[in-house]
């Protein structure tokens, strides 16, 4: 595959002006390219809105403003509750959301002093039931905010993974495609990091793709299997920016998405190697 001036951010200039592209193992030079400074401009700029369309496609964002669920449980809640590991200071909160109504669970986790002080008999016997302790009134999270965490409970989030802790075996083939635009380039970075192709290579079903800066990635997943990847691909590769000065490397969907793709071209490089996955579920190292 060639990643040329026509198609992708990788191009540079060389000592003569023209672009170059990496092409499989070697950079070479592409033929000049007779257009003008504003025509230039424009391709560029549509390339930049192609990519950030095809970034919303692949990868949709949390609006904006709204809260994590998991932050808000791990910070908020864990102190005094469980989820399906029994009473603690406050009640197991697993299966809350069927156990109680939504309205009653919004006023509750908003302001439970006054839903007790209301005379709520629900409420009265949870505040006798554990020992009056107080829950605190979380009156800075709003309706929609306690919604959305309600819903992470009701599909049973706290015991979900995080989306790089699944399994490469568990990818479908719909999912190795806009993977495969995350490695090379074609779909950005949620943190605006480089792709894995500005300095590496895969052979993908027989095409080379990506640069020669750092090793070729094609046989990693084998090497390396599914638990070690996922831990490797939560920190940069190098110390680079803009990676290292935003606190995070890649999003959890994309560390997926990339991890898929790696065993992907493994398994197409080596068609007869031991599928790892399969091997760890069966007990064997």
């Amino acid at each position: 595959m060639t990643i040329s001036a026509k198609i992708s951010a990788f191009t540079v200039g060389g000592a003569s002006g023209k672009p170059e592209s990496v092409v499989g193992g070697s950079q070479q030079a592409t033929a000049s390219l007779p257009t003008s400074a504003p025509a230039n401009r424009w391709r560029r700029t549509t390339l930049a809105l192609a990519l950030a369309a095809a970034a919303v496609v692949f990868f949709p964002a949390r609006p904006a403003g709204a809260v994590d669920p998991k932050k808000v449980f791990n910070q908020r809640c864990t102190a005094c509750h469980t989820f399906g590991k029994g009473v603690k200071v406050g009640p197991d909160l697993k299966g809350v959301t069927v156990r109680r109504q939504r309205p009653w669970l919004l006023k509750f986790v908003r302001s439970s002093q006054q839903v007790i002080a209301g005379g709520d008999p629900v409420a009265n016997e949870l505040f006798r039931t554990f020992k009056r302790q107080r829950m605190p009134d979380w009156t800075d999270l709003s309706p929609q905010d306690v919604n959305a965490i309600l819903d992470w409970l009701a599909v049973d989030g706290p015991d979900q993974k995080p989306a790089d802790e699944r399994d490469a075996e568990l990818a479908t083939a719909a999912d190795i495609t806009p993977a495969r635009a995350l490695f090379d380039g074609r779909t950005p970075l949620a943190d605006g990091g480089l792709a894995c192709a500005a300095c590496h290579t895969v052979r993908d079903h027989g095409r080379r793709v990506g640069g020669t800066l750092g090793p070729d990635l094609t046989d990693t997943y084998l090497r390396y299997r599914d638990r070690a990847l996922t831990l490797v691909l939560r920190h940069p590769c190098t110390p680079r920016q803009p990676e290292l000065g935003s606190g995070r490397y890649l999003e959890p969907a994309e560390a997926f998405a990339l991890k898929a793709y790696l065993r992907d071209v493994a398994l197409a490089a080596s068609p007869f190697a031991t599928y790892p996955i399969a091997e760890a579920k069966r007990g064997r190292p």
